[in-house]
C-alpha cells in the first residue's frame, strides 16, 4: 500500500513514517521546503520518497497523489502560531486541507484520508464531568478548534473514505518547551483539571492502523492512551519537576478549566488497537530524559525546593 503523509517532518509526522515503513507501507513524505527539512530529507532519501514544497500550493496534488492509497494530513499550523498568525493558518489549515480533499475526490481511485483532529474540539472541561464521548457537542474555542471543527464536517460531507481521529494530549519528551508564558498559562489551570494522555507513538500507530481499517472507514473515534493515562492536571505538569528531584507546589488557587478531558477511547482502541503505553511509561522516560541536569542540581535541591514556591509566584 503506498501513503502519503503531509507534515511528514514534524515530530509525529517522523513517527508516522517510522510506524509506517514498520508495517511495510511504502511511504511518500511531503512537507515545507526548508533549511531543517532538507536535512530531515537526507535521512530518509534512501526509505521514503520525499517531496518537499507549501501545502498551499494545488499544483502540486497531482504528483503527491499519483498512485496514493491513502493520506495521513498531518500539515497544520498549531497553536500559538494559529492564534498568531490567524490569516496563514485559514490558509494552511483550512482552505489548503479543503483543496487537498477536493483534489483526491478527483482521483478515479480516491484515497482514504486519515484526518488529526483534537480533544480540544470539546471545549472547556469542568471537574467532575464524565468521560467524553462521540455523543458529547463540540465547542469552537479559538482558531485551532474552529479550524479542526470545519474540516471534520467538510470530510464528513465529502465522497472520500475518511477517518478522523480526535487525539487527546500527546506530548513528546523530545520537543517538550517551556516558556514563561506556557509555564504561567499551566499554573493557571486547577489542578484537578482532567487530562488524557497518548504517547506519540500510539497516535503514529493509529493512523498508520487507520490507514487500512476496513472498520474506522467513515468513523470518529477518540485517540486516548485509556485508563492508564487518565490522570489529573497537577500530575501532568509536575511530570518534568519529578524528574530533576524537585516537588512542585499544589497549588489550590489555581481555578481556571483547560481544553482536556477524559475519553472513552473502547471503539477506538477495539478498531485500531494502538494502546501501548502507559503515563507511567512517559514520566520514565522524562526522568531519563532529565538525567545528567538531575545530577548536575542535585547538591542544590533542597534550596531549590525552599527556592521553588517563591519562583513559580513570581512568573
Amino acid at each position: 500500500m503506498n501513503i502519503l503523509i503531509t507534515g511528514a517532518f514534524g515530530n509525529l509526522g517522523q513517527m508516522c513514517i517510522e510506524s509506517a515503513l514498520e508495517q511495510g507501507y511504502k511511504v511518500r513524505c511531503f512537507d515545507l521546503d526548508s533549511r531543517l527539512n532538507q536535512r530531515l530529507k537526507s535521512r530518509y532519501t534512501n526509505r521514503c520518497e520525499v517531496i518537499l514544497g507549501d501545502i498551499r500550493n494545488t499544483q502540486l496534488h497531482s504528483k503527491l497523489l499519483t498512485d496514493v492509497d491513502a493520506v495521513i494530513h498531518n500539515a497544520s499550523l498549531l497553536p500559538p502560531s494559529s492564534e498568531t498568525q490567524a490569516k496563514l493558518a485559514e490558509e494552511i489549515n483550512v482552505n489548503a486541507t479543503k483543496a487537498l480533499i477536493r483534489s483526491m475526490e478527483a482521483c478515479p481511485q480516491p484515497p482514504r484520508l486519515v484526518f488529526p483532529s483534537s480533544v480540544t474540539v470539546f471545549g472547556k472541561s469542568c471537574l467532575g464531568e464524565k468521560a467524553k464521548t462521540l455523543s458529547d457537542s463540540v465547542f469552537p474555542s479559538d482558531n485551532y478548534t474552529r479550524h479542526k471543527i470545519e474540516i471534520e464536517q467538510e470530510l464528513s460531507a465529502s465522497s472520500l473514505p475518511w477517518v478522523i481521529l480526535r487525539v487527546g494530549v500527546a506530548v513528546d519528551t523530545r520537543t517538550l518547551k517551556a516558556d514563561r508564558e506556557t509555564i504561567r498559562q499551566l499554573l493557571k489551570i486547577h489542578p484537578e483539571s482532567p487530562v488524557e494522555f497518548v504517547h506519540p507513538k500510539d497516535v503514529a500507530l493509529a493512523m498508520c492502523n487507520a490507514v487500512s481499517s476496513a472498520s474506522a472507514e467513515r468513523k470518529t473515534l477518540l485517540i486516548g492512551g485509556g485508563k492508564d493515562c487518565q490522570i489529573s492536571h497537577y500530575r501532568f505538569i509536575k511530570t518534568v519537576f519529578s524528574a530533576l528531584s524537585l516537588t512542585l507546589p499544589y497549588n489550590t488557587t489555581s481555578q481556571e478549566s483547560y481544553y482536556t478531558h477524559w475519553m472513552d477511547s473502547t471503539e477506538a482502541q477495539k478498531i485500531l488497537n494502538f494502546q501501548r503505553h502507559t503515563f507511567d511509561d512517559y514520566e520514565q522516560e522524562m526522568a531519563d530524559r532529565m538525567r545528567f541536569i538531575r545530577i548536575g542540581i542535585w547538591p542544590l535541591r533542597p534550596l531549590l525546593n525552599r527556592l521553588l514556591p517563591y519562583a513559580l509566584a513570581k512568573i
